[in-house]
């Protein structure tokens, strides 16, 4: 009897170090699904962004026969080359799937609104209005998922 009561105590002695052996060794081991935290990528949304809206609050602000496209045609381009630079960066992070969809859809749109423009040659107040609120919100998904980096442990 006495033996049979070591066995039973050895025996749960054994599985509980094995319970925390394996416990320990997954808390040390993890996959990361998602990329590592850039904050010079961050600054450099959150500076894109700025210029984003730097751009149409110009255009909204200036005088109606001063919201000609080709007054415009180098903030354009600087602001996608930003974007081209953020998405470059985003596809050769391993992981970055998620945000790499939500750079294209920025890119997509902020062309449509800037060819929009060159089409038209010039918009109204209302339609730089709607444009900057639709990159507003199109920007803050890109740099949530950046920030949210920052937070993974």
């Amino acid at each position: 009897m006495e033996r049979i009561i070591k066995i039973k105590l050895r025996t749960k002695a054994i599985s509980s170090s094995l319970f925390f052996i394996s416990f320990f060794l997954l808390q040390a081991c993890r996959v990361s699904l998602v990329p590592t935290y850039d904050a010079a990528l961050q600054t450099q949304i959150e500076n894109a962004a700025k210029m984003t809206d730097k751009l149409y609050l110009e255009m909204m602000n200036a005088p109606t026969a001063e919201k000609n496209y080709a007054l415009y045609s180098k903030s354009y381009l600087d602001i996608e080359v930003e974007i081209n630079s953020i998405l470059m960066k985003n596809e050769i992070r391993s992981n970055a799937g998620d945000i790499v969809a939500s750079v294209k859809t920025l890119k997509t749109y902020f062309e449509q609104a800037k060819k929009d423009h060159a089409d038209r040659q010039t918009l109204s107040n209302a339609e730089f209005l709607i444009y900057n609120e639709q990159l507003k919100a199109l920007w803050k998904p890109v740099l949530l998922e950046e920030i949210a980096l920052s937070k993974v442990k």
